[in-house]
């Protein structure tokens, strides 16, 4: 419970910068329309059939390019002010650090994904498709979009305080998402095509997304913790 709390305050107080200054959702959003305008102009003259294999790769493409920009300034707050070792030697299990950027990046990238499905179908009339099973879409976006997250937070946090953090996240977290995009791509096919393993494809990336998102909480504090600023590393007593 102690450690819920101080998620839910780190979480609010980024959330409450956040909303005065907008500075990562209003990037993330005008990225995703610029994206989602690309697309329509693009893709436009494809035949139905075409647009049907096409319509996944556009909707994770979008996540994975918004949720690179998104991650990537999780840590910006701290980095212009100087505060991240305040961060790191805060009276607060640094867990809850990666929980608590970890959930605002979910739900920037979750309402940029939201976008990304509301314009495609504006756009496609072939995306109807995927909105025949909602409550199994809403659940397939927020499980690719978790995945994601779980493993973009850990390595945003170490390239913090780099100034090349940008360039250097998109070369270690695109190679390192591909497995997450491929099996988002082929549940979201397989909901399009009305299949009926789609909730099955669900389920797995699901099952994936915990298990990364494990992984993250058990890696992040010695992936975090080498990138205070000195050279020092190790737990804080």
């Amino acid at each position: 419970m102690r450690g819920l709390r101080q998620t839910f305050l780190l979480a609010a107080n980024d959330a409450r910068q956040e909303a005065r200054h907008l500075e990562v959702l209003a990037t993330a959003l005008f990225f995703d329309v610029v994206v989602l305008t690309l697309f329509g102009v693009g893709f436009a003259g494809l035949s139905a059939a075409a647009l049907r294999v096409a319509l996944p790769a556009m909707l994770w493409l979008a996540v994975a390019f918004v949720g690179t920009l998104a991650l990537s300034r999780l840590f910006e707050r701290e980095r212009e002010h100087e505060t991240f070792v305040a961060l790191l030697v805060a009276p607060v299990d640094r867990l809850t650090i990666y929980w608590a950027k970890g959930l605002v990046g979910l739900v920037v990238l979750v309402l940029c994904a939201g976008l990304q499905l509301a314009g495609l179908r504006l756009l496609f009339p072939e995306a109807a498709a995927l909105f025949a099973r909602p409550g199994l879409l809403a659940l397939l976006v927020t499980g690719g979009c978790v995945a994601y997250v779980a493993v973009g937070s850990v390595f945003a946090s170490a390239l913090a305080t780099d100034r090349t953090r940008g360039v250097l996240l998109s070369l270690v977290l695109y190679p390192l998402s591909t497995p997450i995009l491929l099996f988002a791509l082929v549940a979201t096919r397989a909901l399009l095509e009305g299949h009926p393993a789609a909730g099955v494809y669900v389920g797995q990336l699901w099952a994936l997304a915990v298990l990364l998102a494990a992984a993250g909480a058990l890696t992040f504090e010695s992936v975090m913790v080498p990138a205070r600023p000195g050279g020092r590393s190790g737990r804080r007593r």
